[in-house]
């Protein structure tokens, strides 16, 4: 064990208020921390358990993910199809029958059939799983 000077052990008696005997025990504690014996601050099982349950605390629950925008892939068959029904659509309205054609992405079309709102919705389906 190594010999600790009078002002070390003063210095812990000052700071921790303890005794000689409790500042030796506290030198000779941190000097085996910090040379080798890491056991002696290796946390226990149940310190472990106590330190996740309190960085679960620390998390906020409430507080919302900041969504970062990403890249809109485009497919070029839902494309393809769109254009088609677009026309079809442009057509109507040319004869007068459909007005105001709005397009969303490649995903819906609105528009305005005798004073009542419609939305066509393309919607590619998955392949089945075999």
């Amino acid at each position: 064990m190594k010999q600790f000077t009078e002002k070390e052990i003063q210095h812990q008696m000052e700071c921790n208020h303890c005794t000689r005997e409790e500042a030796l025990d506290i030198l000779a504690w941190d000097y085996d921390i910090d040379h080798g014996d890491k056991e002696k601050g290796a946390p226990t099982p149940e310190q472990k358990k106590l330190l996740r349950t309190l960085t679960k605390a620390d998390k906020d629950p409430n507080k919302k993910r900041v969504s970062k925008p990403r890249e809109r892939k485009v497919d070029s068959d839902k494309a393809e199809i769109f254009g088609l029904l677009r026309v079809l659509f442009e057509g109507l309205e040319l004869n007068g029958k459909a007005q105001g054609l709005t397009c969303k992405n490649e995903a819906e079309l609105s528009f305005t059939y005798k004073g009542a709102g419609y939305t066509v919705k393309l919607t590619k389906h998955r392949t089945p799983k075999e």
